[in-house]
């Protein structure tokens, strides 16, 4: 039994893999996709205003930015104390600890831009690592 199961280790591994989540960029793609063929208008309804409007030839790009809150900084800590051993006695001491924030927080966003041409969404790209995010 024990080696059949050490054989079919790899298959379940396998098997596994495939049926792993789908990373965050693929699910944002795919809740785009519903975009595809919009109106204009029902996209600046649900996304508001965009963050910028760029014309590319007949058609425009609309960016929106989100924040998606954000990562606390690094800590770093220090801390002193002790304990000894001395003259057939066993002595513990205290401590002391203090943990402090090192640099600033940084902000989780996500950029996405909509491709609008002949008043419909046409295409779309987004990049940050807040896009997708939970």
């Amino acid at each position: 039994m024990r080696c059949k199961l050490i054989h079919s280790l790899p298959l379940l591994l396998a098997v596994a893999g495939c049926a792993a989540p789908q990373s965050n960029g693929a699910a944002y793609e795919q809740a785009l996709s519903q975009w595809q063929g919009a109106p204009e208008d029902t996209l600046r309804a649900r996304w508001g205003k965009p963050f910028a409007e760029e014309p590319a030839g007949n058609a425009k790009w609309l960016t929106y930015v989100v924040s998606n809150g954000a990562v606390p900084p690094p800590t770093m800590s220090f801390s002193i104390g002790g304990f000894g051993f001395g003259g057939g006695r066993t002595s513990v001491g205290g401590g002391v600890g203090v943990t402090t924030p090192v640099g600033q927080p940084t902000a989780v966003t996500c950029t996405t831009r909509f491709l609008v041409e002949n008043g419909k969404v046409s295409t779309w790209t987004f990049e940050g690592p807040g896009c997708g995010a939970s």
